[in-house]
Parts: C-alpha cells; structure tokens; sequence
C-alpha cells in the first residue's frame, strides 16, 4: 500500500506509487546497491512533460543516496559518503564550467529539525569564487528567503547555486537515512504546508542544486504507516469478520483520509522527528559540507580558501 496522497519531497517516493514492473512514460529510473558502503543510489530522471505529469515534480535529475550510516559520527564513512556526493555533484554538472559558486544553507538554525542548512554553512570553506550564505527564515530577518538570495546573486553573479535544506518524507525509515540531489531547485517550506517562492532557475536566472534530506515526517503518515501494516497482519488471517475486510475495498487514499480524520486537528499538525536529532543534523552537515568543499576544489575554484564565511 502507497500513501499516495502525502506530500514527499522525495522524487523516489513519487516513483514508488507506481509498481515496479509499471514503466512510467517520461520518467527514467536506476537503481544501484553499493554494498560497500551499506547503501542504495537511485537515479530518478524526468525527462518530459507527461513525466512532470505522472511524477509532479519539474523535469531534471534526482539523485537519491539512501543509507542508516549517515546518522553514524564515523569519520572514514562519513568521508566516503562525502566523496560518493562529490561525484554525483560533478556528474550533474559536468557540462558546467564554474569559476563561482554560491551555496546557500536554508532554515532555521533554532530549530534543530530545520537547521541543516545553518550547520552545513558554518563548515563552508569559503574564499575567491566560493561564497556562502545562511539567510534565516522570514521570522528571524522579517525579509522573504528568497529576496535574500537573489540580492546575493546579483551581487556575486555566481555560475551555479546548491542549497541545501531540510525535506520532508511519507517514509519514517527514510527520515535521516536519505541525501536527494537534483538539479530542478527547490521550494522552502514544501514539506511542512509552508510554501515560499521557488528557488531556480525560472526565479533566479541561475543554475540552482538542491541537497536535501529528509528531517521530519507528518504524525498522520506515521498513524497511516502503522495501521497499513496492522491490516495486512489482519489480512492474512483470513478470519471472516476482521477488521481487514471493512477496509478490503478501500483504496490507499481512501484509507489514509479515513485515518487523518479520526485523528485531532493538533495530530494531524505535527510533524516528527528522531530523538536524536541534534547529533544527526551535526553528522549530517559533517558529509554534506566535506563533499561541497571537496568538489569546489576538484573543480578548481579554491584558489584562497578560508575557514570563515564572508557574507
């Protein structure tokens, strides 16, 4: 069963409410076990727009890398996952010559859940043709995340944008455990009902990566997960009478309103996240900045590093 009706800022989770041996028009999907590294890399391509259609995202690539060791403080993996990162990074613009960068770290820095962009930001290594900026949220600054960016980006004039931000997922277990990269961009606030103005291309005239990970996941999902799994148990009882056979002609969507109304408009509010946020966040921020700084090197734009942040 799909909850095919739950916001994800996941392109794989939109790919999976289509069965696995459906191949969806305009859509191209990869999937790879690096064993190595106790990790799954999934590539989803929409190349059109009857792909845009079926998927509802924008057209591009979405890189998805998923593994439980990145919540691990692990300095050899997490320098491994870091250089995977750096790779996919450099294959999505290898078309690119870059002589600057902009990354831009999205969120809240007082609300751990939010603040993985902040932290990433504070490890930059900034300098000629690096730059890198944590613009807050409209509370803190009473300014639009977006107004912010684009008056740096005509400041800067950088070849290529990559945020970095907090998603939101309709899968607990890929809460923490997944890194997206894509090329398409991203809208803040997406995942939790808080939509901003997009951050790409068609707003910014620039080329904009989006990296993101999966912080938190809606109480709804996680009610709707949990009786899912409680009627396929029920299911293969097949006692006449079970709670399963009232639901037998129920679809997925069908169920999942069902279960988000029994729920109190407070629930159906809440979003959740680990316990131990704060030291995933920080080990997260870890990876996803040793592969910025990596690739900004490969890519010969660290001509004066510095450990600081300019603006």
């Amino acid at each position: 069963m799909e909850n095919n009706n739950i916001y994800t800022d996941l392109a794989l989770e939109e790919r999976e409410k289509f069965e696995d041996d459906v191949e969806v028009k305009g859509v191209r999907f990869e999937e790879k076990k690096e064993e190595d590294l106790n990790m799954i890399t999934t590539l989803v391509e929409i190349l059109n727009r009857r792909g845009e259609k079926a998927m509802g995202k924008p057209k591009g690539k979405y890189v998805t890398m998923e593994s439980r060791l990145f919540r691990e403080s692990e300095k050899k993996m997490q320098k491994k996952f870091a250089k995977r990162l750096s790779s996919h990074l450099s294959a999505i613009l290898k078309d690119d010559r870059l002589k600057t960068v902009l990354i831009v770290g999205l969120g809240n820095a007082e609300a751990t859940p939010d603040a993985l962009g902040p932290k990433v930001a504070e490890k930059i290594e900034v300098g000629e043709g690096v730059y890198c900026i944590a613009p807050g949220v409209l509370a803190q600054t009473g300014m639009e995340t977006y107004s912010i960016i684009k008056g740096v980006v005509t400041e800067t004039d950088p070849d290529v944008v990559i945020v970095i931000d907090s998603l939101a997922s309709r899968n607990l277990r890929r809460v923490t455990t997944t890194i997206q990269l894509t090329d398409t961009g991203i809208t803040p606030g997406s995942g939790v009902g808080n939509h901003r103005k997009g951050i790409n291309y068609d707003t910014l005239s620039k080329k904009v990566i989006a990296i993101g990970v999966p912080m938190v996941v809606s109480g709804a999902t996680i009610v709707n997960d949990t009786m899912e799994k409680l009627l396929r148990i029920l299911s293969r009882a097949k006692s006449p009478g079970t709670l399963a056979g009232v639901f037998e002609n129920y679809s997925s969507e069908e169920k999942y309103q069902l279960f988000e109304e029994l729920l109190s408009e407070d629930a159906q509010q809440a979003f959740v996240t680990p316990k131990d946020v704060d030291e995933i966040v920080e080990n997260l921020s870890v990876i996803i900045s040793m592969a910025l700084n990596d690739f900004c090197k490969e890519q010969g734009i660290h001509e004066k590093a510095s450990s600081y942040n300019e603006l």
